[in-house]
């Protein structure tokens, strides 16, 4: 075992080991670019972020002399085509018509990952010459998501012929093109992906506010609600002396009403109510009202004064009263029937 341990290494041993570490790390750094552009394609703000992205990065794992790269619309409507090292100008408008052309004839074509040829590309019949300085021989991969829809597509273009691991991290690129392309368009992610959830926020705080300012909105209603005459000292000494009830005094007077919590939401003491009576008018001002929060699904107690009637004198007896101005929250009064119902289901 000890002299196993201190032999000298075989050099032709040694060196086998060299030539498969070169031969790893090349596949590690293609496989490196793989996803370092697909994670680059989740965070492009525009679509042309994601063109430049492909033409210029490719070549990080897939050398060639020229890209091509174009998006379309499910239906096969080409949008802008990039090509690496051109810029869009006056100069540059026939190559990239002759991009756009190239694009249009692969997309009607439904060709999946294909090795361009010479002999392929001339039945192409571009209205745009071909550039004399870009080789006819390339390959062609599909932007085509997994469900099959088509969104766009790139050429590259050299002499040499392609292999097939880099045809096939081609692929898995395009597709993540593709649902990029996707993505941008529907706002999931980019600018248009951050303006939308400003937007939304936005929204969502203007409506916030609106609703909570709705309760500040009150609209009349008219109530039925039972009332009582509430018994003041005069009148127990009254009653205790013999008189009967209708030589009792009955001004002034105060009244005591069940009101439901939806009704009684913008009451508050001081408030004025008008009622009618077997056909009288009164008007009652509110003395004490019992906090909303005790009166949250209860209804709420109220004591109210009389402080107008056509004689002066409250009404001669009470089991309810129509309470004509009650006001009631715009939401709740949109929302009276559900809480009626609940209420009711409840025996509120």
């Amino acid at each position: 075992m000890t002299d196993d341990l201190t032999q000298t290494p075989n050099p032709d041993t040694q060196a086998a080991y060299q030539r498969a570490d070169q031969q790893n790390s090349l596949g590690m750094r293609a496989l490196a670019g793989l996803f370092l552009l697909e994670h680059e394609f989740r965070r492009v703000p525009e679509g042309a972020d994601l063109a430049r992205l492909v033409v210029n990065r490719l070549n990080r794992f897939a050398p060639y002399d020229c890209a091509v790269f174009w998006t379309c619309s499910p239906r096969g409507k080409i949008y802008d085509v990039t090509i690496s090292g051109v810029l869009r100008s006056k100069d540059t408008k026939p190559i990239l018509n002759w991009g756009n052309q190239l694009g249009q004839w692969l997309t009607k074509s439904a060709f999946s990952n294909l090795q361009l040829t010479p002999a392929l590309l001339e039945t192409a019949e571009l209205k745009t010459p071909w550039p004399g300085n870009l080789p006819k021989k390339g390959l062609y991969v599909p932007l085509r998501r997994e469900d099959g829809n088509l969104r766009g597509g790139i050429v590259l273009l050299r002499a040499a012929p392609w292999s097939d691991p880099v045809r096939i991290m081609l692929d898995q690129l395009a597709e993540a093109a593709a649902y990029t392309v996707d993505a941008l368009e529907a706002g999931v992610h980019g600018r248009k992906g951050a303006r939308r959830g400003f937007v939304k926020l936005a929204t969502t705080l203007v409506f916030l506010s609106l609703l909570g300012a709705s309760f500040f909105i009150p609209i009349p209603v008219n109530v039925d609600v039972p009332a009582r005459l509430a018994v003041s000292a005069a009148s127990q000494a009254g009653a205790q002396s013999g008189g009967s009830p209708s030589t009792v005094p009955r001004a002034p007077a105060q009244i005591d009403l069940q009101i439901p919590p939806q009704g009684a939401m913008a009451l508050r003491p001081g408030s004025r109510l008008k009622t009618r009576v077997n056909g009288i008018d009164y008007e009652l001002e509110v003395e004490h009202i019992t906090p909303w929060l005790a009166g949250l699904f209860a209804d709420r107690s109220i004591r109210a004064r009389l402080v107008g009637a056509p004689d002066g004198l409250a009404p001669a007896e009470l089991q309810s009263i129509t309470i004509e101005n009650a006001a009631m929250p715009l939401p709740l009064y949109l929302l009276r029937g559900p809480i009626a119902a609940i209420r009711n289901g409840l025996g509120l």
